[in-house]
């Protein structure tokens, strides 16, 4: 997936997509997923990870997608619908 994001915005926003490279090698999904199950209280991880919503949040914060609706849309292998994503 991030090698569509490369190479598509990385003439149109290379510091977006220099952030993003760096958001991804400090904070791997493994890494999101075990502060999540550490910390939660009530939330629970089933089908939706929590690492995926930061993925999804962090295209969106960097300008690489317009939407939550949008990123959750251009994934490829969103395991949950869109609606179940605004819901967690």
């Amino acid at each position: 997936m991030w090698d569509e994001v490369l190479a598509r915005f990385e003439k149109q926003a290379p510091a977006s997509v220099m952030a993003r490279l760096a958001l991804e090698r400090a904070m791997p999904a493994a890494w999101v997923d075990e502060v999540f199950e550490a910390n939660r209280q009530r939330q629970y991880p089933r089908e939706l990870l929590f690492s995926t919503v930061v993925e999804l949040m962090s295209l969106v914060s960097l300008g690489l997608r317009p939407s939550l609706h949008a990123a959750a849309r251009q994934m490829d292998n969103l395991p949950v619908s869109v609606t179940a994503l605004y819901d967690k």
